[in-house]
């Protein structure tokens, strides 16, 4: 179950092998949502980001990285 009071903010996108969906939050974190677990596993989050994420992008040759930005235009590159 996932509580969808939270997804109210900004634009989900698929992440590389449609495994995982990326949705940022108002809590000012972007949540990593299993598509087989349909649940959230993974929270990104960095005590630098001051805002909330708007817009995320994944990097479509290299996996493993994802950017967000803010509406102030802050970025927030994230790799694993």
């Amino acid at each position: 179950w996932i509580d969808l009071d939270r997804l109210v903010f900004g634009r989900a996108i698929w992440g590389w092998d449609d495994e995982y969906v990326f949705v940022p939050n108002m809590e000012r974190t972007i949540d990593v949502i299993s598509t087989s677990k349909k649940s959230i596993c993974h929270r990104l989050s960095s005590s630098l980001m001051t805002t909330i994420p708007c817009r995320l992008a994944a990097h479509p040759n290299m996996h493993s990285i994802l950017a967000g930005c803010s509406a102030g235009g802050q970025v927030y590159i994230w790799q694993q």
